[in-house]
């Protein structure tokens, strides 16, 4: 192994997976190269070595010492190029794998994947943070009545809804909590917020408040959540939730209605009964999943209910305690050892 370790991290498209993907490597203090690839149709994550365009960025030797990957069909693609090295890479998966997790070095995970306890998986509290101890630049022109609750607004991700009726009981919602507070809200939305929603928005919020609009303008999302007393944060975004927690200020999260369609229903029986607590005769079921051919869907609430329990959110109308700002840090910590470990 080089003094100075080189990591290649394997992107595809999640901008969430990448800052991940750098924070590690950044706290790491190795050497890294970001490895952009791109994959013909259809999304089958097993046939990922086949579905490789020829325009991805180049994985020919001299090897890494690390692969990092954070994507099913990235994660195909890791296995492959450590069987190419003869075993010479390390490989490390946040999140989850597709197919067999046992065929990775190192899989950093949070509750939302469901992995099973294993000597090569390490399950952190919340997924790595990008933004721990970044100082925020800009203050936040504000004057209003506190305390200052910041709205934090996603979008539908299955199966969360924010279509029109869901923001307009958003607002409403939001609205009691800040009169009962005699505060202001600062409601903010995101890329994916959709347009019907951004409507409702800016007529159903009724209590006194600040609206921003992603892409109207500068940013003022770091500067909101410095700035702001409590965190208000929709149930269909896990990396909202971390920003918010890092603040040190309580958060709530608010759930969204659901829409569980009859994919989703297969989805979960067949995590039980192929995955979790295997039957005999769903046998090529299991196969199937453990080569990646298909995934069962990540459960975010899952990760939710463990931050309720470990008291540092709250679901939105509970009272929301204090969390540890620290938390992330000591996640990082432990993440970075544990890659350390697998190249002692």
């Amino acid at each position: 192994m080089a003094a100075d370790p080189l990591v290649w991290i394997l992107w595809r498209r999640r901008k969430g997976d990448l800052d991940q993907m750098l924070a590690l490597t950044t706290a790491l203090g190795w050497r890294h190269e970001v490895k952009r690839l791109t994959f013909h149709p259809p999304d089958v994550p097993a046939l990922a070595n086949l579905l490789l365009k020829s325009n991805s960025d180049s994985l020919a030797p001299p090897w890494p010492d690390v692969v990092l990957c954070a994507e099913a069909l990235p994660s195909i693609v890791a296995r492959k190029l450590k069987a190419k090295s003869n075993g010479a890479i390390r490989t490390v998966c946040i999140g989850r794998p597709a197919g067999m997790p046992d065929a990775f070095d190192l899989v950093i995970t949070t509750a939302q994947y469901r992995l099973r306890p294993a000597p090569n998986i390490v399950e952190l509290s919340m997924p790595l943070s990008a933004h721990h101890g970044s100082r925020v630049e800009q203050d936040y022109a504000f004057d209003g009545r506190r305390p200052l609750i910041a709205v934090l607004v996603g979008g539908s991700s299955f199966p969360d809804v924010l279509d029109g009726p869901a923001a307009s009981q958003l607002a409403r919602d939001v609205s009691r909590q800040a009169e009962k507070s005699d505060g202001t809200l600062a409601v903010m939305t995101s890329p994916r917020t959709g347009t019907d929603a951004i409507a409702v928005l800016k007529t159903d919020v009724i209590a006194p408040h600040r609206l921003h609009l992603f892409g109207d303008g500068h940013s003022n999302y770091r500067e909101v959540l410095a700035a702001a007393d409590q965190l208000i944060v929709t149930s269909d975004s896990v990396s909202m939730v971390a920003d918010a927690l890092e603040t040190g200020k309580p958060v709530s999260i608010y759930r969204l209605p659901r829409k569980l369609n009859l994919q989703w229903r297969l989805a979960e029986w067949l995590h039980v009964h192929a995955a979790a607590k295997p039957w005999f005769w769903l046998a090529p079921v299991k196969w199937a999943l453990d080569r990646g051919f298909f995934e069962i869907s990540a459960e975010r609430c899952l990760l939710f209910d463990r931050l309720v329990e470990g008291r540092q959110a709250a679901w939105f109308g509970t009272p929301a305690p204090r969390p540890d700002p620290e938390a992330s840090r000591r996640d990082l910590d432990r993440a970075v050892q544990s890659v350390r470990a697998i190249l002692a």
